[in-house]
């Protein structure tokens, strides 16, 4: 009896991977996040803490409460725990540039979204974790509070009120 035994020989590349690899699967990428719809509620989920140490507490209090009352606010327990901060005047202890008002007020914005036109403002908070630029920002997302202290911080920056105009550098 004979045996035939037939070995074939192919110049194409072998089309599984060796015994003991892994074969190249494409790693599947990510679907980018959905963009939010709706207003924010940049307060959603924040502690007393993180809205005290921030311009937060300017959607959850009006600047002449915060102004008579920040240690009552925010110097309590599940507050500012750094008392050295509850010693000073809210919201400059000493006399600052009058763009400071110009700051607070844009960061009310920013919270929301609000896409800034301006290097000096897009540099600012394009660097803060979370400032997520919103094609579809709308004012009317501000609550009544954040709306009052636009207001109230504009005034105070066109009257000067407490701050001073310090030369460019």
């Amino acid at each position: 009896m004979t045996l035939l035994l037939v070995l074939a020989c192919a110049s194409a590349p072998m089309s599984q991977a060796p015994v003991g690899s892994t074969p190249d699967v494409p790693t599947p990428t990510p679907a980018p996040a959905p963009e939010p719809t709706g207003a924010p509620d940049p307060l959603a989920g924040k502690t007393l803490s993180e809205i005290c140490t921030s311009d937060l507490l300017l959607l959850k209090w009006e600047y002449d409460d915060l102004q008579r009352n920040f240690a009552a606010r925010c110097c309590v327990e599940g507050g500012i725990e750094d008392e050295g901060w509850c010693d000073l005047d809210w919201p400059f202890s000493d006399v600052p540039d009058c763009g400071a008002y110009d700051q607070m007020r844009n960061a009310i914005f920013a919270y929301y979204g609000y896409r800034f036109s301006k290097p000096e403002y897009q540099e600012m908070f394009e660097k803060q974790p979370w400032y997520r630029a919103r094609d579809d920002f709308d004012a009317d997302w501000l609550n009544p509070v954040a709306k009052k202290n636009v207001d109230t911080l504009k005034r105070l920056r066109a009257e000067k009120v407490a701050c001073m105009e310090y030369p460019a550098e």
